[in-house]
């Protein structure tokens, strides 16, 4: 007689824990159909939709799953229904066998046929053995959308407290579950190696039930992702899908991919941020994008200035708090940081510097930041007013010793011009942009940078690319754009304004560094009209380490820029070279410049209050150049000096 190879307690096993996970998985549907509810309040557009199309392959698999196993118990209990009518039948046949034998045996020992010994009816049991059925549990669970193109264009709201409920009660629920699904694979394990009399077929719950509990642990980590995408945004309110696809996946959208990709013109990102849809309404979403898309978003031309500011300052905040973390937990051992924060704590006090400017428009104009770069220190630009709108635009470009450490001092000093505009009857709206975009020679102490055309010649490209965005963002609403530059600023913005396809309405320059000398006349350098402000060139005896510098009533440093140089010798206020020069050392009420900087002590900088130096720049930038004040001509034959110093033993 063969052997039956079913244990009957692992048979029980598989079927009470099959039961218990059948009954866990129906006994939540009320729970989770309410927290579904819940979330759903305040939810609504393309994410909305995706949230509940989960929550509906959820609640028609987990009772597909649970119908599963209530039927893997039934079958179970069926074969060892079999397996106990299998060993009775085996047992009845071999009695009967036995039975049998003995009749045989009694019959040979009386010496008479079997068939003439009385009849006793005992039928013989069935030889047929029973076939067992083979076991089939088979469930898959469906996949579940959650981001990417599916979602579409438009916004979606939610109230991020809901969301985050939601997603704690799922985990629990699932953490419930979960147990049941390790109990079922178990038993289901005992019975495969304890029950081998039952083949088992396509078994496949147990994968499908782990896949399941994945897609559920999904859907809360996608819910809670998107609770912390609006509460990154504020708390409530719309945000875009485009943003949202990225800030959920962590990655760039397929939309947004197409946007950043390389080697695209600033036209292009214009047409192709079009079609992208967003609007002011999408700041908060825009701002809780990754910070991998921050960092070019922000810096993207041909992007609206709103969108590249809400980016900028998104990881202006970032990169400041990344610092402040670094340096505060310096000294803690074992502490492990990313390069970039070191990076930022290294250049915090720049960044704060950048933070202070946008902080300090606060009740004024409206300031936002259209660059931030990962350069050490960042290149930085700030604009005052609204740059997307503006019918009269200025670009201020800084001299030498200038880096966004004194972001702060530049941008008030570009608050100057743009006040000065308002009180000479420029446009109401109109921006002034502090544009702290390249990397300026240091004083000339020991380093001679300025006199050498390299930075300027780095610069201007960057220059120029800023002003062919701004060309292709207002394409459609150009306004009349303004170059001005200071110092060393002057060379680097003739460089860009030589650039073909770049230029601009005006060209204002103060204390000039020097025009390159491959640029010998105004009408080398692509703008309709060129001004130029400079202040009497002084000279006095040296002092400290600067070589052949003074000090006095005027300026000290243009002079030696331009005739010390290489290669940027011209000045534009010279006879001959063709730009419009105008007065810089006071006239009618108006203070002088006695120093080369814009902001000085007794506010007589190029740029400070007061002087005619800045209220002729507001003149030149707004189309009224004929308020300018005169230019008095005050050569200084540098040669002269130069060897009187020599003379007096200097």
């Amino acid at each position: 007689m063969s052997s039956i190879d079913f244990d009957d307690g692992a048979a029980d096993g598989l079927i009470r824990s099959a039961r218990d996970a059948s009954a866990e998985l129906r006994g939540q549907g009320a729970g989770r159909r309410a927290a579904a509810e819940d979330a759903s309040t305040d939810f609504a557009g393309a994410y909305a939709d995706r949230f509940l199309e989960s929550v509906k392959i959820e609640a028609t698999d987990r009772p597909k799953l649970a119908g599963v196993l209530d039927d893997l118990a039934d079958q179970v209990e069926r074969a060892k229904t079999k397996a106990a009518g299998e060993r009775e039948r085996q047992r009845d046949l071999a009695a009967w066998a036995e039975r049998d034998e003995q009749r045989r045996r009694t019959a040979a020992d009386a010496l008479i046929p079997a068939s003439a010994l009385p009849v006793a009816y005992d039928p013989k049991p069935s030889e047929k053995a029973t076939i067992p059925s083979t076991l089939e549990a088979a469930f898959t669970a469906h996949k579940r959308t959650r981001t990417g193109g599916g979602t579409g264009h438009g916004r979606s709201s939610a109230d991020p407290v809901h969301l985050r409920a939601f997603a704690a009660s799922s985990r629990i629920a699932d953490d419930a579950a979960q147990s049941t699904a390790e109990a079922v694979a178990t038993a289901l394990s005992r019975f495969r190696s304890s029950c081998t009399w039952t083949p088992v077929g396509n078994v496949s719950l147990v994968q499908g039930f782990e896949q399941l509990l994945e897609e559920n642990r999904a859907d809360s980590a996608w819910v809670t992702r998107i609770a912390e995408a609006f509460e990154r945004a504020g708390g409530g309110g719309a945000l875009a899908n485009t943003s949202m696809d990225s800030i959920i996946a962590d990655d760039i959208s397929t939309e947004l991919r197409a946007l950043l990709a390389d080697d695209l013109t600033p036209t292009q990102v214009a047409a192709r941020w079009d079609e992208l849809g967003f609007t002011r309404d999408d700041a908060a979403g825009l701002s809780a994008l990754p910070t991998s898309v921050l960092r070019v978003l922000g810096n993207l031309e041909g992007v609206p200035y709103w969108a590249r500011s809400c980016a900028n300052v998104s990881l202006l905040d970032r990169r400041i708090a990344s610092a402040r973390a670094f340096l505060d937990d310096l000294d803690r051992p074992g502490r492990v940081y990313s390069p970039e924060a070191r990076r930022d704590a290294e250049n915090l006090t720049a960044l704060e510097s950048i933070k202070d400017s946008l902080l300090a428009g606060t009740g004024r104009a409206p300031r936002s930041l259209i660059l931030l770069s990962e350069d050490e220190p960042p290149l930085a630009g700030v604009s005052i007013g609204d740059l997307d709108t503006a019918s009269n635009v200025t670009v201020s470009v800084p001299g030498m010793n200038s880096s966004s450490e004194k972001m702060f001092d530049w941008v008030d000093a570009s608050q100057h011009v743009y006040d000065e505009q308002a009180r000479v009857g420029g446009p109401t709206d109109r921006a002034v942009v502090a544009w702290m975009g390249y990397k300026s020679p240091a004083l000339p102490v020991g380093n001679l940078d300025v006199l050498h055309s390299d930075r300027a010649k780095a610069g201007g490209p960057k220059l120029a690319s800023m002003i062919r965005g701004l060309d292709a963002t207002r394409s459609g609403d150009m306004p009349t754009v303004n170059v001005l530059a200071h110092s060393y600023g002057s060379t680097t913005a003739a460089y860009a304004l030589a650039e073909e396809g770049v230029h601009v309405d005006t060209f204002t320059t103060i204390a000039s560094a020097g025009i390159p000398d491959s640029l010998p006349t105004a009408d080398d350098v692509h703008t309709d009209h060129f001004y130029a402000g400079q202040a009497r060139n002084v000279w006095a005896p040296s002092q400290g380490t600067i070589p052949f510098i003074g000090f006095g009533q005027g300026d000290q440093y243009a002079v030696v820029g331009r005739n010390l140089s290489e290669d940027h010798h011209i000045d534009p206020t010279s006879t001959g070279f063709g730009a419009t020069p105008f007065g810089a050392d006071g006239s009618d009420g108006l203070s002088g410049v006695t120093d080369h900087g814009v902001h000085v002590a007794g506010d007589t900088g190029y740029l400070d209050r007061g002087t005619e130096s800045l209220q002729n720049v507001a003149f030149a930038t707004t189309g009224q150049p004929e308020q300018l004040t005169a230019y008095h001509r005050h050569d200084l034959d540098f040669e002269d000096a130069l060897l009187g110093r020599f003379a007096n033993g200097d």
